[in-house]
C-alpha cells in the first residue's frame, strides 16, 4: 500500500546478472555449518546488539537509518523512530533466546526424544517496502533459527535491510556473514530464479499475482510461505473511554496506515449515536497524536484518492477532518476501505456475529482485528469467527506491533525454516 518514492537514496546498483545471484547464494549457504557451531545464544546476541544500535539515534547507525529513511519511506521522522523502536527494541539477547528455546531451536536433545530438528541450507526472502521494519522479522527468525538467509529488498526501498546488513556486521561479523541482501525489480524472472534455486524455503511478500507467479515456478521440494496484501480492522463493542480512543488513534496513525495490519474500518456496537460519537472523539485523538507523530508526505495520487474518499464520506454520513486526518461515520453502512494516510472509517455494527458476517467478505486478507476488550472476550470473538478468517486478534493499541514470533497469517513463524525427524 505504499507509493512509489522513487529509488532508495545512497542504494547501491541494483543486481542485473543471474550468475552474480548464484554466486552470493552459494556463499551465503555455505555458512551454514558456521552459524550452527555459532550456537543460539551467539546469535542472538549479535542480532540484540545490531537491534539496539539502530534504536539509538546517537549510534552513528541509528543516526544514519533515520536520515535515509524518512527520505526513501516518506514517513516523518518521529515515526521513523517510533517503528524503529517498538519493533527492535525489545529483542534482547534474553528474549531472543527465549523465543528460541520455547521453538525448541536449540538443537539440544534428551536421548528419549522423539524428534531431531532439521534446518533449511537457505531460506530466500522476497521484501516488500509498505512497513520499512517488516525485513527485521523476516532476517531475524531464519538467522535465529541457524538458516542462513538470502534477501531480495523492495527496488522501492531498501534502506532496512542494509543498514540492518550493517548493524550486524558491526556487532558480528561471523553472524553477518550468513545474511545477504540483493536489489533488483520485481518480475524478473530470470534473476528471481536464481535468488530461489538453491533455497529450501522462500518466504515471499507481495501481491496475491506476484505470489501466484512465484508460487508456480518453485519445486515441488521447496517451502513457500506466501505473506499476501492485507489489511486490519477494529471491533469496539461497548462505550469507549479516552484511552481506548487514543490507542485505536494510534492503531491509525502507525506507518500512516500502509501496512497490512493498518486498520481502515472500525466497527462500534450500540446504536448510530454511540458510532457517531466515536467517530468525532477519534478525530480529536488523531489531532491530538500529530505533535507526536506527524503524518509524512502525502503522494499525488494518494492525495487524489483522498479527496474522493472523503467527497463519498461527506455524502453518505458525516465527515471529522483536520490537517493529516479524516474520519467518517456512515451509520451501518456497507465496509469503504479507505486510502490509507490516516483515513478511517466508523461504522455500526448491531453484535460480534454481525460482524463477523461483515468481514468475511476480506477473507484471508483481513490480517489484523483489534479489539477493545479483556483477553477472554478477545479469545471469545476469535473462536466465534466464521472461516476463513483467521486474523491476528489483539488489544487496540498494539495491532501494528506483534511479537516477534506471532503467527504469520496463520503459520507458525517458523514455517519452513525448521523440520523434524521422528524417530518412532
Amino acid at each position: 500500500m505504499q507509493p512509489r518514492h522513487g529509488r532508495s537514496p545512497r542504494g547501491p546498483t541494483p543486481v542485473t546478472a543471474a550468475e552474480e545471484i548464484r554466486h552470493r547464494a552459494a556463499e551465503t549457504a555455505a555458512s551454514a555449518e558456521t552459524l550452527e557451531a555459532i550456537g543460539v545464544g551467539a546469535v542472538a546476541g549479535a542480532i540484540a546488539r545490531a537491534a539496539a544500535a539502530l534504536v539509538d539515534p546517537e549510534s552513528d547507525i541509528g543516526s544514519e537509518a533515520r536520515l535515509l529513511l524518512v527520505e526513501s519511506t516518506g514517513l516523518s521522522r518521529e515515526m521513523v523512530g517510533w517503528g524503529l523502536t517498538t519493533t527492535c527494541g525489545d529483542a534482547s539477547a534474553d528474549a531472543l533466546e527465549a523465543l528460541a528455546a520455547a521453538a525448541d531451536l536449540t538443537g539440544e536433545t534428551s536421548p528419549s526424544a522423539r524428534s531431531i530438528p532439521a534446518r533449511a541450507r537457505l531460506a530466500a526472502v522476497v521484501l516488500s517496502g509498505n512497513v520499512f521494519t517488516a525485513p527485521f522479522r523476516a532476517i531475524a527468525l531464519p538467522l535465529l533459527a541457524g538458516v542462513p538467509v538470502i534477501a531480495k529488498a523492495s527496488s522501492r526501498d531498501d534502506i532496512f535491510p542494509r543498514v540492518f546488513r550493517r548493524a550486524l556486521e558491526a556487532a558480528a561479523p561471523d553472524v553477518a556473514a550468513s545474511y545477504a541482501v540483493l536489489t533488483f525489480e520485481g518480475g524478473d524472472t530470470h534473476l528471481e530464479d536464481a535468488l530461489f534455486a538453491q533455497a529450501d524455503v522462500v518466504a515471499a511478500y507481495g501481491s496475491d499475482t506476484t505470489l501466484g507467479h512465484i508460487r508456480g515456478r518453485l519445486p515441488a521440494t521447496t517451502t513457500f510461505v506466501p505473506h499476501g496484501h492485507g489489511l486490519g480492522a477494529i471491533w469496539i463493542p461497548d462505550e469507549a473511554d479516552d484511552e481506548v480512543v487514543a490507542r485505536v488513534a494510534l492503531d491509525v496513525a502507525a506507518y500512516d496506515q500502509r501496512g497490512c495490519l493498518s486498520p481502515h474500518s472500525i466497527w462500534v456496537g450500540g446504536d448510530a449515536g454511540r458510532g457517531r460519537g466515536f467517530a468525532e472523539r477519534l478525530a480529536g485523538a488523531l489531532e491530538a497524536i500529530r505533535d507526536s507523530l506527524p503524518r509524512g508526505r502525502l503522494p499525488l495520487d494518494r492525495g487524489a484518492q483522498q479527496l474522493q474518499w472523503r467527497g463519498v464520506a461527506a455524502a453518505r454520513g458525516d465527515l471529522f477532518e483536520g490537517d493529516g486526518y479524516a474520519v467518517s461515520f456512515e451509520g451501518d453502512g456497507p465496509l469503504r476501505l479507505s486510502p490509507g494516510y490516516r483515513n478511517v472509517s466508523v461504522l455500526s455494527c448491531a453484535s460480534a456475529e454481525d460482524l463477523g458476517r461483515r468481514l468475511v467478505p476480506l477473507g484471508v486478507h483481513l490480517k489484523a482485528l483489534g479489539v477493545a476488550a479483556d483477553t477472554p472476550a478477545r479469545r471469545a470473538l476469535a473462536a466465534a469467527l466464521p472461516a476463513p478468517l483467521a486474523p491476528r486478534v489483539s488489544e487496540v493499541g498494539s495491532m501494528q506491533t506483534p511479537p516477534l514470533d506471532s503467527l504469520a497469517d496463520g503459520h507458525s513463524p517458523w514455517l519452513g525454516l525448521i523440520r523434524h525427524t521422528q524417530i518412532d
